[in-house]
């Protein structure tokens, strides 16, 4: 990566306070710091190839900076924030609103699986919790104190612990209170806004976990500015260099709720085989929107539980120690726009001004128009789709492997921002969003995407598999369901017993009907939400009389029905 840039100079201080961060335990090297900044932070780096700057795969920059934009209404006065350093918008401080930002408490917090069971990091995590981080409350009293209970040395289930995800994760909290005349954007006030990041990885070669790092940012409006946030749209930011910083191509792939950055053809830094970088939401923001997630009965544009009728439920997986939440009335908003910039383009150059960021992420241009795909100079639609029915607000949405759809064909120094939104932002009411950084390398830059496509499915799957409460899977012996499956009964006649089993590749929530030939339901055997995986459940059919039934699988758009035999 060549690019001249200000650089982040690190003092002997900032190492000790752990201010600074660089999570680098699988196949991605990211560098992070106490504000929010993703890659564009300058740490030594063990094994350097080319500098301290920017997050590595293979030794080389994949990603030179990233962060998030946010903008919203408050009261009707349109604003924006983020992390976005190459756009020079740094408008969050470390630690909660109304903290002293150098408050020595406002550092990175790190927890390791290896860690001794109560030592030092357990111990750390102390503060981090007085910041509003999670931890495991093993003895249900409300409060963490990580200690040896029964004196055996070993955490127990009945102890306190840190609530670590993966086997190394980062934790920080930073705050909004830039003031307006130290930001980009000087019309814009501080709204109390705070953000815990949470970073987490596996220790593995294997992929997809070993190609992967999760994000979490739990978005907390503190109600100390406004007690709502109106139209809140969140994007995921990245200046990616694939290697050299002048050759990359970006992408959108709605089917896997991802942007993506990739090259046509050799790097001068990794070569023949330059890789794919894809950024994907794993778990949208949770939104309530009338006649869409629920029938507002009342019409007052609210989700009125025990009063209006839920169409959708949205869902927060919050790790393997914690249950997860549900949101009847709602649903986990989806990629909503995908856009590039680049400089020397008046209409793709980076935001002046809050309008210019909310139309960015609305998938518009800087001054707000709307891109034909049919004439945009950047990019072409091929392969015999109709460019007039192609979506203008997800730019670049087709298959460069297949180079059929609305592609990418000017390549640049990019900057991509892939936005989900609209959503409620309410005064103490957290809206928790997971991304995935992913990256893979294939045998050459266009097979990169195929192989990092089938990282991202596997990744989500094990995100819903294991982000949950329940026993998390060793990733060694990691398994992927990677499509639906509703297997024949067993035995088949059957008296009076026989079991059923079916695979989900996706969490959603699952019924499971038995129906007798005339359409009339029987039994009831599975009503619930229930991860991706495979299941197998028992059915009794002691009550029943002899003849053919029939039992039905429903999961989301999937529906499957099969014949059985009940003989007496």
């Amino acid at each position: 990566m060549k690019k001249i840039f200000l650089v982040l100079l690190l003092t002997a201080n900032s190492i000790f306070s752990q201010t600074q961060y660089r999570l680098n335990v699988n196949a991605i090297n990211l560098p992070l710091d106490n504000k929010g900044i993703l890659a564009y932070v300058n740490i030594p780096d063990p094994n350097p190839i080319i500098g301290g700057l920017g997050g590595k795969y293979g030794g080389h920059v994949f990603l030179f900076s990233g962060g998030f934009l946010l903008a919203g209404y408050a009261n009707d006065t349109l604003w924006a924030n983020g992390v976005a350093p190459s756009s020079l918008i740094n408008d969050y401080l470390p630690g909660t609103v109304s903290n002293d930002p150098s408050d020595p408490k406002n550092i990175i917090y790190v927890v390791k699986n290896t860690d001794s069971d109560f030592g030092q990091s357990w111990q750390d995590w102390i503060n981090a919790v007085s910041l509003g981080a999670d931890f495991y409350d093993g003895n249900n009293d409300g409060v963490y104190n990580p200690t040896d209970l029964n004196g055996n040395n070993i955490w127990d289930t009945s102890e306190d612990k840190p609530a670590i995800i993966g086997d190394e994760m980062t934790w920080c909290v930073y705050n909004d209170e830039v003031p307006a005349n130290q930001r980009n954007f000087t019309t814009v006030t501080p709204k109390g806004i705070e953000i815990q990041q949470t970073v987490a990885a596996y220790a593995t070669a294997q992929a997809p976990l070993g190609n992967t790092i999760f994000i979490r940012y739990r978005l907390i409006n503190t109600g100390t500015v406004i007690s709502k946030l109106d139209s809140v749209i969140f994007a995921m930011y990245a200046d990616p260099d694939l290697g050299v910083a002048w050759d990359d191509l970006i992408g959108c792939d709605t089917l896997l709720n991802s942007g993506f950055i990739y090259n046509n053809g050799s790097d001068d830094e990794y070569g023949s085989t330059p890789p794919a970088f894809f950024m994907k939401y794993l778990q949208g923001p949770v939104s309530y929107i009338p006649g869409e997630t629920f029938i507002d009965i009342n019409s007052n544009g609210l989700f009125d539980n025990g009063i209006d009728t839920p169409l959708d439920t949205a869902y927060n997986l919050k790790g393997n120690l914690f249950n997860t939440q549900s949101y009847p009335g709602a649903k986990n908003l989806n990629i909503s726009a995908s856009i590039l910039m680049r400089g020397g383009d008046p209409d793709l150059n980076d935001p002046s001004n809050q309008s210019d960021v909310y139309n960015y992420l609305h998938g518009l241009t800087r001054i707000g128009n709307i891109i034909d795909p049919c004439y945009f100079t950047i990019g072409s639609v091929n392969g015999g789709v109709n460019c007039a029915e192609v979506n203008p607000y997800l730019w670049f949405s087709g298959d460069p492997v297949a180079n059929v759809g609305w592609i990418n064909n000017s390549e640049g120094d990019l900057r991509n921002i892939i936005s989900s939104g609209r959503f409620t932002l309410e005064a103490n009411k957290p809206i928790d969003i997971w991304v995935g950084y992913i990256v893979g390398q294939g045998t050459s830059a266009l097979n990169s995407v195929t192989v990092t496509r089938n990282y991202v499915q596997n990744a989500q799957t094990y995100f819903n598999n294991n982000f949950t409460n329940g026993t998390v899977s060793d990733v060694d012996d990691f398994s992927i369901v990677t499509e639906y499956n509703l297997s024949q009964n067993y035995p088949n006649p059957f008296n009076p017993s026989t079991k059923i089993s079916w695979q989900s590749p996706v969490a959603g929530h699952q019924t499971l009907k038995v129906y007798d030939v005339l359409g009339n339901e029987v039994a009831t055997l599975v009503n619930e939400f229930r991860n991706a995986g495979s299941y197998e459940i028992e059915f009794n059919a002691s009550t029943l009389s002899s003849g053919i039934y029939f039992y039905r699988l429903s999961d989301g758009s999937f529906i499957q029905t099969k014949k059985m035999i009940l003989i007496k």
